[in-house]
């Protein structure tokens, strides 16, 4: 299996928490400090772990240059493709963070084409600080 397959995996798993979350929430849940928030939950510092596990085996030598940029490249089309509620969306950017490694490592042409796309996805009065750093990696 691929480092992006393992992330898709990993964020169908994270999607079906996410949902299991919406369904078994109650009205007042998070409100004044009452019940649990969905948006503290514990899967999504699971999440931001594996996904920093897999970046950090795509900066390791031995992965190959195309699944680095296939993993690079999911990991920042993952907030666009989201469907869930808007704390999650959050969650999906902040992941971002960690490609700020693997940039650097890939190849010209990968980083024109991402450079490209993120800029048209990622217009600057939409942009969130990490999303100005990424766009920064990806210029250099």
């Amino acid at each position: 299996m691929s480092l992006a397959q393992e992330l898709n995996q990993l964020l169908r798993e994270y999607d079906g928490e996410i949902r299991s979350l919406q369904k078994n929430r109650r009205f007042f849940d998070g409100l004044f400090g009452m019940g649990g928030s969905a948006a503290n939950a514990p899967c999504h510092d699971r999440l931001d772990r594996a996904v920093e596990e897999l970046c950090g085996r795509a900066a390791e030598e031995t992965a190959e240059a195309p699944e680095r940029a296939e993993l690079v490249r999911e990991i920042l089309q993952a907030q666009g493709r989201w469907q869930g509620p808007e704390y999650a969306r959050l969650m999906l950017a902040a992941l971002q963070r960690h490609t700020l490694g693997l940039i650097p490592l890939l190849e010209a042409g990968d980083r024109a084409a991402l450079l490209a796309w993120y800029e048209k996805e990622y217009p600057r009065r939409k942009r969130l600080p990490v999303q100005d750093q990424i766009l920064k990696a990806l210029k250099t």
